[in-house]
């Protein structure tokens, strides 16, 4: 039906907006839940002339003259993309979407079937690319995602904690959304718990990639710079716009938006260069990340099972991807969170932004103090912090307490106390005894020689009756797998 005619100009204009969204029949069992999914899209510049909302109602054709969708087609796309990513295969039947073909180069190859004695000719196409237009209809509901965070590995010392990882995931997965390899560099985040807004970020490395905007006499709604690709690489500039591939003398910023580039060839093409990123590509120069074998050629294959022992690390890792960081000045009496991200540079063209994986998920603690193989070897002795354990010392307000519990609000104070034993070999058990011999807890300190917590335990001044201790001294005892067993005396103050 017509909305009332003599509403229909107010209607036309924007004067009322309302959307009836039907889904169903459906049969819904007792229980059960429908999750109902829609997606809201919107366009930017939509309107090319400022006033064409005077065109309605009576100049319906001026009007859609004056309208651009390609924003709002974009949109849609994408939408649709995320609902059904175009060329997963989800439920793993074998189709995985449309698709079509680009042929970037091709060549004619005479072919001689020897069986048949006959010669033909075939097209080659192997320099090409494969574009996905649709899905399988399967729904993914994804998203672009950041690339997987780095394996990595926390070695503790006296006051200093080294951190491992390695980026193999991280730089040769490709995006499921975009489907192109997105990688763009590392994060390294240290904390004093385990509140993502607690991280602080110590370092960070990305590759040397530069964002070209390309002047368009036709960019709606006025004429400016347009953002079209992903960034360039400092190498692949250099080869399109310096004198040669080798021309370490061609700097992208030096054109700029007041300055740009102008193609002495095709006058009409002009842009200039900005960073992606901070461009801290140096590594050990203008990043304090690492590599810890900074000769090794990138692997001859990605498939470590296949690849030359030369190019795998002890615990079967590509050494090409290995980094490392030093962490220092740390005190060995408290735990530190630490956790080492990956970022991509998003998709500037479109505005999406660099995604980053969870700086708080996957985090590691560690205690900056002896590792369990430097305990073994020197066969340091356990000793037990503080001591004398003092209640009024507000260890809880100076941060050297309850901090694994503080996202916690509800916890008494009185069960986040802790007293803590160091030195620890990775399997024993520590024992807390009264002076009248009583046994007050026992604890089984039972971790990989690997953990950077191995060496480390505390007691949270519970006795094993679940009642708090008293003020008084007491004994310990740390007696390891091989029944050595060591011996302390602890005071506790009211």
């Amino acid at each position: 039906m017509l909305p009332p005619q003599d509403r229909a100009g107010d209607y036309a204009d924007g004067f009322d907006t309302r959307y009836l969204l039907s889904f169903g029949p459906f049969n819904i069992n007792p229980g059960e839940n429908l999750p109902i999914s829609f997606s809201y899209v919107g366009g930017e510049h939509f309107h090319v002339n400022p006033h064409n909302l005077d065109n309605l109602p009576n100049n319906p054709d001026e009007y859609y003259k004056n309208i651009d969708f390609s924003s709002l087609a974009t949109n849609s796309s994408w939408s649709a993309k995320v609902y059904d990513n175009p060329g997963v295969d989800t439920d793993s039947d074998g189709y995985a979407g449309e698709f079509f073909v680009c042929v970037f180069d091709s060549e004619i190859v005479v072919v001689h079937d020897t069986i048949n004695d006959t010669t033909y000719t075939v097209v080659d196409t192997t320099l090409s690319d494969t574009l996905w237009t649709e899905g399988d209809g399967v729904p993914d509901f994804r998203g672009a995602s950041p690339p997987p965070a780095p394996d990595f590995w926390l070695e503790p010392s006296q006051g200093a904690i080294r951190i491992r990882f390695n980026g193999f995931r991280s730089e040769t997965t490709k995006d499921g959304f975009s489907r192109i390899k997105d990688f763009e560099g590392y994060r390294i985040y240290i904390a004093r718990d385990e509140r993502a807004s607690s991280f602080t970020m110590l370092a960070s490395y990305d590759i040397e990639d530069y964002n070209k905007y390309v002047w368009n006499d036709f960019k709606k709604p006025q004429p400016g710079y347009d953002l079209l690709n992903t960034p360039f690489t400092i190498d692949s500039l250099r080869c399109l716009y310096g004198d040669s591939c080798n021309d370490t003398s061609f700097n992208p910023l030096q054109y700029t938006r007041s300055s740009p580039y102008v193609n002495p060839l095709f006058p009409d093409s002009v842009f200039y260069f900005e960073p992606q990123n901070f461009n801290a590509s140096v590594l050990g120069v203008s990043t304090p990340i690492r590599k810890i074998y900074p000769n090794q050629p990138y692997p001859s294959t990605l498939n470590p099972d296949s690849a030359k022992p030369d190019e795998l690390t002890e615990d079967g890792y590509f050494k090409y991807f290995e980094y490392e960081f030093d962490i220092n000045n740390l005190m060995p009496t408290v735990p530190y969170w630490i956790n080492v991200t990956a970022f991509d540079f998003g998709s500037p063209e479109s505005g999406l932004r660099s995604l980053e994986s969870s700086i708080s998920n996957g985090a590691k603690d560690a205690y900056a103090s002896d590792s369990a193989n430097y305990v073994l070897s020197n066969n340091l002795k356990a000793y037990v912090y503080p001591n004398p354990y003092r209640y009024d010392a507000d260890y809880f307000d100076l941060g050297y307490e309850g901090r694994e519990d503080i996202q916690n609000s509800n916890k008494s104070r009185d069960r986040l106390r802790a007293i803590h034993f160091a030195n620890l070999p990775p399997k024993c058990t520590i024992k807390i005894f009264s002076l009248d011999g009583d046994l007050i807890r026992e604890i089984q300190h039972d971790k990989d020689p690997s953990d950077p917590t191995a060496t480390h335990d505390q007691w949270d001044l519970i006795t094993r009756n679940t009642q708090m201790t008293v003020s008084g001294l007491y004994y310990w005892t740390v007696e390891a797998d091989n029944q050595e067993t060591q011996i302390g005396k602890l005071v506790i103050i009211m």
